[in-house]
């Protein structure tokens, strides 16, 4: 097990290029926004010469944890990566957590004991050729627990909550269990780690999770995708269980096309909100959302994006009641592929559209919103002085 806590300086140069060569720098701020009447606060990137990328983002304590996956340090077939900076995007602390193979970080929790969960995948250790791999650690980054979990086969995690009752219950993917070859992995853990239950659903195909809540009544929501069910080669699909994993209903949504699902939130009439991505009106994909009711039951669709393809990848209901969609495009913006941004009102009608990225690849994965700023973490080509760095976007509303 490694922990390596040392701070890591990252001297970077301010170049911008209308080439498609990477363009090097720490900390960018637009004066004058490049995109529309987009404001960005700053832009940064960390991470080494390696891949690096980011795909959870939360606030805790006026600090910023960013988790995801490097390549630079740690390991060099990938460790679990954990940033911590401050509201301005300054290093507090970095950590890398993994063995001697491959580490890939999935998402970041804040525990009601003042603790974190990290949720990830690890071929180093395990039952199987791929494991969940569960971490606690303290507000300093020092290891509480780890726990992996899975069979023999493949198992990926997605997403986890703490629940009511003060157990923890991640959604995931499973090769290992179930009747399909691929199925949704519930897994229920206590405060120290230790299993509690397993449940699998899905049909023959391949079916899987990405997200989970907890609603009402000590029920479950999971939000996943199924090619056993629904109307296309793979469509968009709800499960709602009890607090034990038994299933009470589902929905599918999607066209013939192919639909990928990515985040999803509550509103607070009780539906819900889907973000995805489509090839049912599109066939190169676009940014697909879906608005359900408390039953699952569809109210509308939209798509967004252009010609080239598009997708969704994060999601959050605004202060303001409106809708803001994250995707990738490669229709519009500036580079090879930008971030987009949706935000529409609650019918799914666009407000502003706005693009983020420079002259190659990049994406964002996570958002979070605090005060009248959206912080946003991903991955970037465009910036910083490797591969992919992980890039961290701070924009005013």
């Amino acid at each position: 097990m490694k922990n390596n806590s040392s701070i890591i300086s990252i001297l970077l140069f301010s170049i911008i290029s209308f080439s498609c060569s990477k363009e090097s720098e720490e900390d960018k701020i637009y004066e004058n926004p490049v995109y529309g009447s987009t404001v960005y606060d700053f832009e940064k990137t960390f991470g080494g010469s390696e891949d690096d990328v980011a795909k959870s983002i939360i606030h805790k304590n006026n600090e910023l944890y960013i988790f995801g996956t490097t390549k630079s340090l740690g390991d060099i077939n990938g460790d679990h990566y954990l940033i911590k900076t401050d509201l301005n995007g300054n290093i507090i602390s970095e950590h890398t957590f993994g063995g001697s193979m491959e580490e890939e970080g999935v998402e970041i929790i804040a525990t009601n004991d003042g603790s974190f969960i990290l949720i990830g995948s690890t071929t180093s250790l395990g039952a199987g050729q791929k494991d969940i791999h569960v971490i606690k650690i303290d507000p300093n980054g020092t290891l509480i627990w780890e726990r992996t979990f899975g069979g023999l086969l493949d198992e990926t995690p997605e997403s986890i909550i703490e629940l009511s009752n003060s157990e923890f219950c991640i959604a995931g993917t499973t090769e290992s269990f179930g009747s399909g070859s691929r199925d949704i992995y519930m897994i229920w853990i206590d405060q120290s780690g230790n299993l509690i239950r397993e449940k699998t659903h899905g049909g023959v195909s391949s079916d899987g999770s990405s997200k989970i809540l907890e609603i009402d009544n000590q029920e479950i929501m999971l939000y996943g995708y199924t090619y056993s069910y629904g109307a296309g080669n793979r469509d968009l699909y709800l499960l709602k269980t009890n607090f034990t994993g038994d299933s009470l209903w589902s929905q599918t949504y999607g066209g013939s096309g192919y639909e990928e699902s990515q985040a999803f939130s509550q509103l607070p009439d009780g539906g819900y909100l889907l973000c995805a991505h489509s090839s049912s009106t599109d066939p190169n994909h676009n940014m697909y959302g879906v608005r359900t009711d408390v039953n699952g039951v569809q109210l509308w669709d939209v798509n967004y994006g252009g010609a080239q393809h598009d997708g969704g990848q994060a999601l959050l209901v605004n202060n303001a009641g409106n809708y803001v969609f994250i995707g990738r495009t490669m229709s519009n913006g500036t580079g090879m592929r930008d971030a987009m941004m949706v935000i529409s009102d609650p019918s799914g009608q666009a407000i502003s559209t706005s693009y983020i990225g420079g002259t190659l690849n990049d994406q964002i994965d996570g958002i979070i919103e605090k005060g009248e700023s959206y912080y946003m973490v991903g991955q970037s080509a465009s910036f910083g002085n490797g591969d992919n760095d992980v890039y961290l976007v701070k924009q005013h509303k």
